[in-house]
């Protein structure tokens, strides 16, 4: 069984040292992200990308924020209204359904959430079954060696298995480029 990430260690998704590694506007900048995209963010956590990516979108522009995690999205909800946020729609999310909304996506993201799902082709026909033709994907992964920190190396996706992946789930072949020492950027667009 994949390896979940544990709400309450949460704390850990907006640190000092990932804000440093990974800053979220310059990997939204480099994951494609434009002026008035219509964002979904699978697996968005507390909103370290929704957040920037719903005031990088501007009024135009829309983040729909989904996660199987309550406690994480009611955190992202009370961030939002705390800070006059309006373009962000969170959804709840299942293991066995994304329940993701109609939408005119032009951007999905996938920030370290593949490594734990556990039917990972199913997951990524759900993802291609909302996404029109021509929508990029960004997908944040770990890279396939050992990092002091992140999930054991058995759960790591090496860079044959995305491409075969998300290949075979309709998408084009990716563009890979390492992102930070421990984390690879794989973009690419929906058949």
């Amino acid at each position: 069984m994949a390896h979940i990430f544990d709400p309450s260690e949460r704390h850990k998704l907006d640190s000092p040292a990932r804000r440093a590694a990974m800053p979220p506007e310059a990997t939204l900048v480099k994951a494609g992200l434009k002026p008035g995209d219509v964002v979904l963010d699978i697996g968005c956590g507390m909103g370290y990308f929704a957040v920037p990516a719903s005031q990088m979108v501007g009024p135009k522009g829309a983040v729909y924020a989904l996660d199987i995690s309550g406690v994480m999205l009611a955190e992202l909800r009370s961030k939002t209204a705390s800070t006059g946020i309006f373009n962000i729609h969170t959804v709840q999310s299942s293991h066995g359904k994304l329940n993701i909304p109609e939408a005119d996506y032009t951007l999905a993201l996938l920030v370290n959430v593949l490594h734990e799902v556990e039917d990972k082709k199913a997951f990524l026909a759900e993802v291609a079954a909302a996404l029109k033709p021509g929508v990029k994907l960004s997908v944040i992964e770990w890279r396939k060696l050992e990092t002091p920190e992140g999930p054991p190396l058995k759960e790591r996706l090496s860079e044959d298995e995305m491409q075969v992946l998300l290949k075979k789930a309709g998408f084009t072949e990716p563009e890979t480029q390492v992102l930070t020492p421990a984390h690879a950027l794989y973009t690419c667009s929906k058949k």
